[in-house]
């Protein structure tokens, strides 16, 4: 009995498809994947910014005044600090203060700021919890996703920054506010 000697493998055009399926399935994951990983980070940041807003919530009812512009030693939880001598997380930097501050009014909302830059300083978003005092001694929150990274009542959706606006999109689920 003779055995044909026959060569097994792939033809170019098998392998060529097999690189054209791959790249269309990275660029169809790829963007999905980015924006699922900024939505867990988010998710983050806001774990920690409703810890922060609690936390000043109790400050304000046992002392009757809300925590100073970032006096987070002030707080009765532990609010992690950077490297960079700054606070929040590995990805967020938070901020808080009464937004009547700088005006020197006393107000009756107070900001937590959770601050993301992206790959540069021009790419950046930031996510808010706003506590308003109403006139009952109860207190209303809010969230917003905002360009704007001051502590502040500002609410504009980051439209010049695409990046800012998908992951802010993303994370609201389509609503820049009250997510």
């Amino acid at each position: 009995m003779k055995h044909k000697n026959t060569c097994s493998g792939f033809t170019l055009i098998e392998l060529l498809v097999v690189v054209l399926i791959i790249g269309i399935l990275t660029a169809v994951a790829l963007p999905q994947y980015t924006t699922a990983v900024e939505k867990s980070r988010a998710t983050e940041a806001l774990s920690l910014m409703n810890a922060v807003a609690n936390a000043a919530e109790r400050h304000r009812l046992q002392k009757d005044t809300w925590p100073a512009q970032n006096a987070f030693s002030k707080l009765d939880v532990e609010v992690p600090e950077r490297t960079d001598g700054q606070f929040g997380g590995k990805n967020f930097i938070i901020t808080m203060g009464d937004p009547t501050d700088a005006n020197g009014g006393a107000g009756v909302q107070f900001v937590v700021v959770a601050r993301r830059d992206l790959n540069n300083a021009d790419s950046q978003y930031s996510l808010k919890t706003v506590l308003t005092e109403n006139g009952n001694g109860t207190v209303t929150i809010s969230r917003f996703c905002t360009s704007d990274n001051t502590i502040s009542l500002t609410n504009t959706v980051p439209s010049t920054d695409t990046k800012a606006y998908t992951f802010c999109n993303a994370i609201t689920s389509g609503s820049p506010s009250d997510f």
